[in-house]
């Protein structure tokens, strides 16, 4: 759908004050999002400020990019207390906000409802749930999603695929669903990394660097990663796998690796701030995960010359295709991980098309068409012929 808006139209129209809410103060996909698009919204035309639970990660990157925040004093992560719904409410009533943006739970929107807000929409990082679990959603579960509409004027989706997830098993009016999609910061990316698009052969003989990007949670599945891995380490005896991030499951994935004697071969990082130059140092990229929203992670691998393994959830199959630009596996199956890897290690023509291609691919989703779009939306929903 086009949000067009004629200049006479928008000069009618005042500065517009828009609340962005996170629920974490981390910098991970979600945050990058709302970082990207405060940043590249035009300034004579909206105010945004950007609402964290508390101090943190996230502080320090609004800081150096001159973005106002305001801490709700949550008291907690991930997770809305009363105390925090209300601050926010006050937040909105003080600072006469016209939108308010929730990012990864609606529960700001309710807050928005009383403080007479305009407009309350919500992105949809993905949608949160296996296809197995969809598919055996409770009664209760399945009404808590559906009655979620209620509270929000639109969802954002950033992929058809969670659009039609979100009509099909939440029953969410199609009408309430529109899709935006993500895009990345070339600009910055070139800045904090030795370039784009930048292709590193492999050598037969030398070491085959598999990374992995991402939170250690059961959503990302880096089970059958190592399962997969540990297929490939006895075939490939230069295969090598790196992990970065931290997360919950860290001691179970650590014990499977004990447990098969793969320690040698594979490395734990930890939180690392320059991601762009590590990611860089990887023969191939590789996500398993069990769902997942678009996932930056694999546009800026392309970006960055890196070719990419995924699974097949979310938005995988609106952005790429398989065999051409990338390669897209089974969900929650390592035999098909371990032969996309294996695909790469053997044939390096292949490997050299897939990064090639990607760049024809990446170079749609900038983050300044991101915003562009977004603006164009905001001001489409708040004229009031589009209620």
């Amino acid at each position: 759908m086009s949000y067009g808006i004629s200049g006479r139209e928008w000069k009618l129209m005042r500065k517009i004050n828009l609340l962005h809410v996170v629920c974490n103060n981390e910098f991970n996909g979600t945050e990058r999002y709302v970082v990207d698009l405060a940043k590249n919204l035009n300034k004579d035309e909206f105010n945004v400020i950007v609402a964290t639970p508390l101090e943190g990660p996230l502080s320090e990157v609004l800081k150096e990019n001159n973005i106002r925040e305001e801490i709700y004093n949550n008291g907690k992560k991930y997770y809305y207390s009363f105390k925090g719904l209300y601050n926010l409410y006050r937040i909105m009533k003080d600072n006469k906000i016209d939108i308010v943006h929730a990012n990864a739970k609606f529960q700001p929107c309710i807050a928005a409802i009383f403080a007479g807000v305009k407009l309350k929409v919500e992105t949809k990082h993905g949608i949160f749930y296996s296809k197995k679990q969809l598919e055996n959603l409770s009664i209760l579960r399945r009404m808590y999603e559906f009655a979620k509409q209620y509270f929000v004027d639109d969802f954002i989706a950033t992929s058809e695929n969670d659009r039609e997830t979100l009509i099909k098993y939440f029953k969410i009016r199609r009408k309430k669903v529109s899709v935006l999609y993500l895009g990345i910061d070339f600009y910055d990316m070139e800045k904090r990394s030795d370039g784009l698009f930048i292709y590193k052969p492999y050598n037969p003989g030398t070491e085959f660097i598999i990374g992995h990007i991402g939170r250690l949670t059961y959503q990302k599945a880096q089970e059958y990663l190592l399962e997969a891995f540990k297929i490939i380490a006895g075939k490939y005896e230069k295969a090598r796998l790196v992990i970065v991030g931290s997360g919950e499951n860290e001691s179970i994935l650590k014990k499977y690796i004990e447990e098969n004697s793969l320690g040698d071969k594979i490395s734990f990082k930890g939180y690392i701030k320059d991601i762009y130059r590590e990611m860089q140092s990887y023969h191939a990229h590789v996500l398993t995960s069990r769902y997942e929203g678009t996932g930056y992670v694999n546009l800026e691998a392309m970006a960055l010359g890196v070719p990419v393994i995924t699974s097949n959830v979310g938005g995988a199959t609106n952005f790429f295709t398989s065999g051409v630009d990338s390669i897209i596996t089974e969900v929650e199956n390592p035999v098909s991980t371990a032969q996309a890897i294996g695909k790469l290690i053997s044939d390096e023509k292949h490997r050299e098309l897939l990064i090639q291609n990607a760049f024809n691919t990446v170079k749609k989703y900038s983050v300044q068409k991101m915003a562009d779009d977004t603006s164009a939306y905001y001001k489409y929903k708040l004229k009031p012929h589009s209620k």
